[in-house]
């Protein structure tokens, strides 16, 4: 019964891995990058704006937060954007596509902080 119970675990587990991996339809991949760019786009205005209307009247400190807001949100727009890209390739290409965007996101992550007044 424990054999039994073990096997279907790991046939479960196999089949949810591959699942993950399934390239999605060019219309709904289409789709998605929109969305994310769209909610990217969204992200960035409202940090450039941040930045803009505190750009003259505040303390040299805030401006510094302001712009590594802006630079961590357009990282993480950008991140979102290529994940969801990613979904139109398969397999192991998906795996490196997203590993390679996670990669970008952590460079520029590491870049906005090494930017950041001490």
């Amino acid at each position: 019964m424990q054999s039994r119970n073990l096997i279907f675990s790991v046939l479960a587990g196999a089949l949810l891995i591959v699942g993950c991996n399934r390239a999605e339809s060019p219309q709904d991949v289409q789709e998605d990058v929109a969305d994310a760019r769209q909610d990217a786009t969204e992200q960035t205005s409202e940090a450039r704006e941040d930045l803009a209307a505190n750009y003259g009247e505040s303390s040299p400190e805030q401006v510094a937060k302001n712009e590594y807001d802006l630079a961590i949100a357009e990282a993480e727009g950008n991140h979102k954007v290529a994940i969801e890209a990613c979904e139109a390739v398969s397999g192991t290409e998906q795996e490196a596509c997203k590993e390679r965007a996670d990669t970008d996101l952590a460079v520029a992550k590491e870049r906005a902080e090494s930017q950041k007044p001490r």
